[in-house]
């Protein structure tokens, strides 16, 4: 259980990490039980075996995946800020590997992709980038899971995906979580 300290100190260095690069980091406060649950459950763990994070930040997400994960699984988290390295090498599992690259690199073999990117910080040219890739990298039925904190990245979504979304209001702030599936997968 966190200490009162740990709690305000987690959530002061999201809001650190926001204030000096908002672009990269995207939110101020880390992901709630609440959203990590929406997000996860779109999923049949049963199955899902190559998992990818997009924006792994300090690994809010990425702890609630492994949690959930077969033993057989393994994830792949990108992150580029390399102040979150440290965290994230510090859950020791076997599964997890850690990318020091951009999302845009990602490559194809992928059975579910999870983002937590802020899809309209990013300049136009690399927003769509990394939707044509993790579209391409999915594997046939795969799923793209992505939480923005408004509806404005709908349209973008939709030039890639097919999509349904859950409103998250135990997070701060209320996000929403995108089911996405390939506009092929639907033909």
């Amino acid at each position: 259980m966190l200490s009162a300290f740990s709690y305000i100190k987690n959530k002061t260095g999201y809001l650190q990490e926001f204030i000096s690069d908002p672009r990269s980091t995207g939110t101020i406060a880390p992901s709630s039980r609440s959203l990590c649950k929406t997000m996860s459950d779109a999923v049949d763990w049963q199955t899902a075996r190559s998992i990818a994070e997009l924006g792994a930040g300090d690994g809010v997400l990425t702890r609630h995946l492994l949690e959930r994960m077969h033993a057989n699984a393994s994830l792949s988290a990108f992150e580029t800020n390399p102040r979150f390295y440290d965290k994230l090498s510090a859950f020791g599992d076997e599964r997890l590997t850690i990318l020091i690259d951009s999302a845009e690199n990602i490559e194809p073999g992928y059975d579910v992709i999870f983002s937590g990117l802020p899809l309209l910080s990013l300049p136009e040219s690399t927003r769509h980038h990394i939707l044509q890739r993790a579209c391409a990298a999915l594997n046939p039925g795969g799923i793209f899971i992505q939480f923005q904190y408004t509806a404005l990245s709908e349209s973008l979504l939709s030039q890639y995906f097919n999509w349904t979304r859950a409103r998250v209001i135990c997070n701060f702030p209320p996000a929403l979580v995108y089911r996405c599936h390939s506009m092929q997968a639907a033909i």
